[in-house]
């Protein structure tokens, strides 16, 4: 059985999203607060049975929430329709069983499945946040918010002040058994059944990485504690006869020390005491010594790095912060099967790894993601479902497309997108999308916007031209200028460019192509702008297209006239905005390096009459001819084209 789907509602930034559960693993991308961590914490808060606080209830729900209150206060809706109404915080889990046999124990699942329908293969969960207070108790609680000398006057300050201080006691977590064919046949469960169905275990960004630590918290002391309190049975054969010895050498020794200490202290006291008591007569002083060696393996067990030619060993506070944190977490998930072994009932274990790649350097990051699933496999009989959130290109880009889920936060609350099921609808585009996010570790998944460039010489001068367009106050009156977000820039090129351009339009972030024209006179010779017929840029290509609604296999050519003359809204596809070079100074430029040129005559020396012929590009190096622009002419002239496409992304909104 497995965790098929997550549905949330009404949680932080979250109003209502699905969340589709990978089998396995699933990891969770997006920019900085797109509620990537709150799956984590609203499914600790219904399985450990935490209060819902006023700071977990969305902004987007408070307006409506208090709109709702003020009516029933005024005894314009009925309690009854308040709770009715009232958008409340809770979490769905649809269970699939379809792979599991019929005749298989399905152990904490059971009490979940009401519908006897032996044809059933789903069973759905719904952990809702209820309002709890009565009538008569809600109305007491903010009268005073609401009515001054008996006469209604709303104060929005003291209510809110009100419901954050009572929040957690207005609400009661309720957990319901729902019938996947009908949801109107619903049953009370209780928290226990929940909890015992998902065996819930974070592992949170903020770890405590040193073993001898202020907090006390150690993670080999927690695995060591398990060893001295499980059956042996419930043990891994692999360690279970080593953990006996363990155990009966620790006993043996308890009570030796026991015995010898209680002696010799007896000993010590008894000729210690004067003052003529206790005499013959009396019962005797004595010392009873409580020696517990096990709690001192446990307390004072700490991890050393060992140099075996040497035979010294080092603390581990002399180890790095990257090795720290890996086996930080090997030891956690260590703990966590452990606990899953000891419970025989069938359930599905939720693991939840926010942002693993915390001071590890980048091939360590692949090599975590690459074999966190093997090494689940190898300490745990019981499949475990993963969850992961990360900032990290190379974990991302390690993952299967299948795996991964990108936050996306709009408006109107949070939405995961299943990057897997686009890949499905594109398999061709999404490989090699796949290939050059791998090789390229793209962090497309992180960022505000995205320009896509041509070649070395745009990598190089679209951030100097972002800052020179922003100094000369193109950018104003936009508050929050394309300078301060984060932009990722791809070099990928007109040839490939739009395999890109359906995957950004699915992700929703705002995208800049940035391209040359490639003039040609016909599909196999250069030409420049003035004589072309035609271009060799497939992206272009595309883009024309899709502008006269003809298919994308289509084979006819695209005339440059068609191109030339493209308006600026038919540049602009929902999101994304495609640039190429115009006619400037009388002449066009068929790539950056002559536009550059073009608008810059006087610094490559090009006396009058400039022809189209004389902007050529012959260089060797356009990394060279990049870097000899900014160094030596800092005030040079930025083509149009470029202005215009970073002012159109300059203006774009990020939330939508």
């Amino acid at each position: 059985m497995l965790l098929s789907k997550i549905t949330i509602n009404n949680f932080r930034l979250i109003v209502n999203a699905e969340l589709d559960v990978h089998q396995n693993i699933t990891l969770i991308v997006g920019r900085n607060n797109t509620a990537k961590t709150s799956c984590m914490n609203i499914l600790e808060k219904v399985v450990k049975n935490r209060v819902l606080s006023y700071d977990d209830y969305p902004l987007q729900r408070r307006k409506y929430a208090f709109i709702l209150l003020a009516q029933f206060m005024r005894k314009k809706i009925t309690y009854e329709q308040l709770c009715k109404r009232l958008p409340l915080t809770s979490i769905e889990f649809l269970i699939d069983y379809s792979l599991d046999d019929a005749e298989d124990n399905l152990g904490a699942l059971s009490p979940f499945i009401i519908d006897v329908d032996v044809d059933t293969t789903t069973a759905l969960v719904k952990a809702e946040y209820s309002l709890k207070m009565d009538e008569e108790s809600l109305r007491n609680c903010f009268h005073t918010c609401f009515y001054k000398d008996g006469t209604f006057a709303l104060d929005p300050q003291e209510t809110k002040e009100v419901c954050s201080a009572n929040f957690s006691k207005m609400f009661e977590l309720v957990i319901y058994a729902i019938n996947p064919k009908d949801k109107a046949d619903v049953q009370i469960k209780t928290q226990k059944e929940l909890a015992d169905l998902f065996p819930f275990y974070p592992i949170p960004a903020e770890r405590v990485l040193g073993e001898a630590t202020e907090q006390n918290y150690n993670s080999l002391g927690t695995l060591i504690s398990s060893y001295f309190s499980v059956d042996i049975k419930n043990l891994d054969p692999k360690i279970a006869a080593d953990v006996l010895k363990l155990r009966e050498t620790v006993e043996e020794a308890n009570k030796s020390i026991q015995r010898e200490s209680s002696n010799l202290l007896s000993s010590i006291v008894g000729k210690a005491i004067g003052f003529g008591y206790p005499n013959g007569e009396e019962l005797q002083l004595g010392v009873n010594t409580k020696l517990q060696i096990d709690n001192q393996i446990k307390d004072q067990t700490e991890l050393t790095y060992t140099a075996p030619l040497a035979g010294e060993a080092l603390p581990s506070s002399h180890n790095g912060l990257g090795y720290k944190n890996l086996i930080k977490m090997e030891f956690l998930l260590a703990d966590f099967s452990e606990k899953i072994k000891q419970d025989h009932t069938a359930c599905i274990p939720l693991l939840f790894v926010e942002e693993p790649e915390s001071h590890m350097h980048p091939q360590m990051q692949h090599t975590f993601a690459g074999y966190l699933q093997t090494f689940l496999s190898k300490i745990s009989d019981v499949h475990i479902q993963t969850f992961l959130t990360s900032h990290s290109a190379h974990i991302a880009n390690t993952m299967d497309f299948s795996n991964i889920r990108y936050a996306q936060k709009t408006k109107r609350g949070v939405v995961y997108k299943d990057l897997g099921a686009f890949g499905a609808e594109d398999p061709e585009n999404m490989d090699f999308i796949k290939k050059y996010l791998t090789l390229s570790r793209c962090d497309l998944f992180f960022a505000d916007k995205v320009i896509f460039v041509e070649g070395a010489s745009e990598r190089l001068l679209v951030p100097d031209m972002i800052e020179k367009c922003d100094k000369s106050g193109l950018f104003a009156p936009i508050t929050y200028k394309l300078p301060a977000q984060y932009y990722a820039l791809i070099e990928i090129g007109g040839a490939y460019a739009y395999k890109f351009i359906p995957f950004v339009r699915f992700l929703g972030i705002p995208c800049l192509i940035i391209t040359d024209i490639d003039a040609m006179k016909d599909g196999r010779t250069k030409s420049v702008v003035s004589k072309g017929k035609t271009t060799s840029n497939s992206t272009i290509k595309w883009w024309v297209r899709q502008v006269k609604g003809l298919p994308s296999a289509d084979k006819s050519k695209i005339k440059l006239e068609d191109i030339i003359n493209l308006t600026a809204d038919e540049k602009t596809i929902d999101k994304c905005h495609i640039e190429f070079q115009v006619a400037e100074n009388g002449l066009c430029g068929r790539s950056l390096e002559e536009a550059i040129k073009n608008v810059n005559r006087a610094f490559y020396g090009l006396a009058d009459p400039v022809t189209e012929e004389k902007l050529e590009f012959t260089e060797k190096s356009k990394t060279d001819f990049a870097l000899r622009l900014i160094c030596d002419c800092p005030d040079y002239s930025i083509p149009k084209y470029l202005k215009d496409g970073l002012v159109w992304l300059n203006k774009q909104k990020v939330l939508v």
